[in-house]
């Protein structure tokens, strides 16, 4: 009964939440038409000649956009010659395709844009702000109406000076090149507040030289309520702003009250301060007051957001309190002060983690290749120390030991993007990676638990399009301590070509495969295959080991069907994974198995995280109804980049 009510309160949870939506979208895509408003330059005075031929390359450029942009299907064609079929299917179908000026879609990726122009003088850079509902970044003369209106409202846009001062990597004076704009491109459109962004360039036949810049920005719905509650009696209030203000800064703030515990509220908040000025320095600072856990926490980082970019780093301070109830024995099973009891203990720790890398191109390379290929070396120092803890030996309770990691790491690292469409999202360009990465990392580890031990590891990586097959990536990841405690880690992941299924439902297969291995492993740490780790929707505590390997497949129908602004996307899937101790051989049973189908839906113009509606069947994986049918959130998958971070010891997951 009490698991009943739990899969109730959950799903009730899930429905409040779409009711929400439902109630945001619900008008979205009405009545539109031609947008008048003005850009705004940097400079504002220019000759009569010059105005009238930057207009006219807006128009051309704008011409020209749509055979890169997502525009009208076929069935629009059809009803837009009627007035009132017009407005029915505004405000059922959002256009999500890409298609030449013929109208048929085109689904192959794109190349630059940018590299006809390379070499000339930026003179104006104008920022133009699509609203949230009933405008779209790539049909530019739509605007919104009625009820769209009064959603913008509740909504503030990203002020135009914070886009200037935060997200442009370039400015009035500067040369175009090509891989930067395409970088900046990228680089906004992968920002939690931007929805999507698009950079045109309008040039001008009386000054060949010159160019302006037209930056199209579309803003993210920012304001996020979450409101639930499990077994009648636990709630919470969530409120989430990724766009505090138009600032771009993110303020997330729960509260949670259970009137049969103590303390009754509890409280969760993180303010987020993405790119600082254009530094490209993001601030983050964190607070966790629960029953269980406290947690304070303040970071700084900049990653090699570009391959342009030559230094970056980070700067970590934190404090964790929590009282540990999930640690396992060398069985795997969880420690108990009886059948229904788990041992629990307390927990205070203090760390401290920094690390700067620098980049550099190689000078030996083409020209072409030292574009996007970078050398980097980087150093990190962390200390992590506990002055509440368990008793902590060699033998004994190592995760909680006190150390000082002190690690250096050369990388090798070339990294490009296309753009491409419906692979995770449901209609926003998609900037997929492809390149290559090996990274060596170096150092040793001062512990009261092992004393002095040096490590080393490697890392190797790749990705890219396998001509009309579609694109593949894949990872290798092993490192070790010199007293032998190891881990390896292989990966793969594989997504087709988009084609067309009876010739119009977009249709993508996806592949993913995951091997990890752990020798010499701590007391109590073990890998697992529970949800995005092996099999997906499932959460037992009897799917444990030191080796695992799990392949999953999904095919996923891109539907042109909408439900008040929410693009559907039916789904199959199937899961398998083999999970065993160190001292079993890892195929020796039989593999623990999922199937699902279902529906997802998504509006990429809110915030909020894709919810799926899956019917599953898991024929024998334990602790787990045989029969399952869920109403949640999707996961939220991006495709790995190649960038290099901080040096870091092999993950065991």
């Amino acid at each position: 009964m009490k698991l009943i009510l739990q899969n109730y309160s959950y799903s009730l949870k899930q429905t409040i939440k779409v009711l929400f939506l439902v109630i945001v979208c619900a008008s979205s895509g009405f009545a539109q038409k031609k947008d008048t408003t003005q850009l705004k330059p940097v400079e504002t005075t220019q000759s009569k000649s010059a105005e009238t031929s930057q207009k006219k390359s807006i128009e051309v450029v704008s011409t020209k956009s749509t055979k890169d942009s997502l525009m009208f299907t076929k069935l629009k064609k059809r009803f837009s010659k009627n007035k009132i079929l017009n407005e029915i299917y505004n405000a059922l179908f959002r256009d999500v395709y890409t298609q030449s000026p013929d109208g048929q879609e085109v689904l192959q990726v794109e190349e630059n844009p940018f590299k006809d122009y390379e070499g000339r003088v930026i003179r104006k850079i104008y920022v133009k702000r699509k609203q949230v509902f009933g405008e779209s970044i790539v049909d530019t003369t739509r605007i919104a109406e009625g009820f769209d209106r009064f959603l913008n409202s509740l909504h503030t846009n990203t002020k135009e000076k914070v886009i200037r001062k935060s997200f442009l990597m370039f400015d009035v004076g500067d040369i175009i090149d090509a891989d930067r704009l395409r970088d900046n491109e990228r680089l906004m459109r992968r920002s939690s507040i931007l929805h999507d962004a698009r950079i045109l360039i309008l040039p001008d036949a009386q000054f060949p030289n010159l160019v302006d810049l037209l930056v199209i920005t579309q803003d993210i719905w920012s304001i996020l309520p979450d409101v639930g509650f499990n077994n009648f009696k636990d709630f919470y209030v969530g409120i989430n702003q990724v766009n505090f203000r138009g600032l771009g800064h993110s303020w997330r703030n729960n509260f949670y009250l259970n009137y049969n515990e103590k303390p009754a509220l509890e409280y969760y908040s993180q303010y987020t301060i993405p790119y600082i000025g254009r530094t490209f320095v993001t601030g983050q600072g964190e607070i966790e007051l629960r029953r269980n856990t406290t947690h304070y926490g303040l970071r700084l980082f900049r990653p090699f957001l570009t391959p342009e970019m030559k230094l970056a780093g980070s700067f970590e301070l934190s404090n964790d309190r929590n009282l540990i109830n999930s640690i396992r024995g060398n069985d795997g099973s969880v420690y108990k002060i009886n059948d229904s009891t788990a041992l629990t203990f307390p927990l205070n720790r203090n760390s401290i983690d920094f690390w700067m890398g620098y980049a550099f191109k190689v000078p030996f390379l083409s020209k072409e290749l030292q574009q996007r290929t970078r050398v980097v070396v980087n150093a990190r120092f962390a200390d992590i120390s506990y002055t509440v803890r368990p008793e902590v030996s060699a033998d004994t309770n190592q995760l909680f030991r006190n150390h000082r990691d002190y690690l250096m790491g050369i990388g090798f690292s070339n990294r490009r993007y296309k753009r491409d469409f419906l692979i995770y999202g449901f209609g926003i360009t998609e900037d997929v990676p492809y390149g290559y990465l090996a990274t060596v990392v170096t150092g040793f580890e001062n512990s009261d638990a092992f004393g002095t031990r040096q490590y080393i590891g490697l890392k190797l990586a790749k990705g890219q399009y396998i001509g009309k097959a579609g694109y593949i990536y894949g990872l290798v990841n092993v490192g070790g301590y010199s007293n032998g405690t190891t881990g390896l880690s292989i990966e793969s992941n594989y997504f087709s070509t988009l084609h067309l299924y009876r010739g119009r439902i977009p249709v993508r297969h996806f592949v993913n495969f995951r091997y990890s291995l752990g020798l010499n492993r701590y007391t109590g740490e073990y890998v697992n295959v529970n949800r995005e780790n092996g099999i997906l929707d499932v959460n037992s505590d009897r799917l444990w080991g030191t080796k695992k390997l799990g392949l999953g497949y999904q095919i996923v129908f891109f539907s042109r069907l909408n439900f008040v602004g929410f693009r559907l996307a039916p789904f199959f899937q199937a899961d398998i994974a083999f999970v065993n101790p160190k001292n079993q051989f890892l195929l020796n049973r039989v593999p623990y198995t999922g199937i699902g189908i279902g529906i997802r839906l998504r509006n990429e113009n809110l915030t909020f995280s894709t919810f799926q509606l899956k019917f599953s069947y898991f024929p024998n994986v334990p602790d787990v109804q045989t029969l399952n049918f869920a109403f949640n959130d999707s996961y939220n998958l991006r495709l790995r980049d190649f960038d290099i971070s901080a040096p870091e010891i092999v993950p065991f997951r």
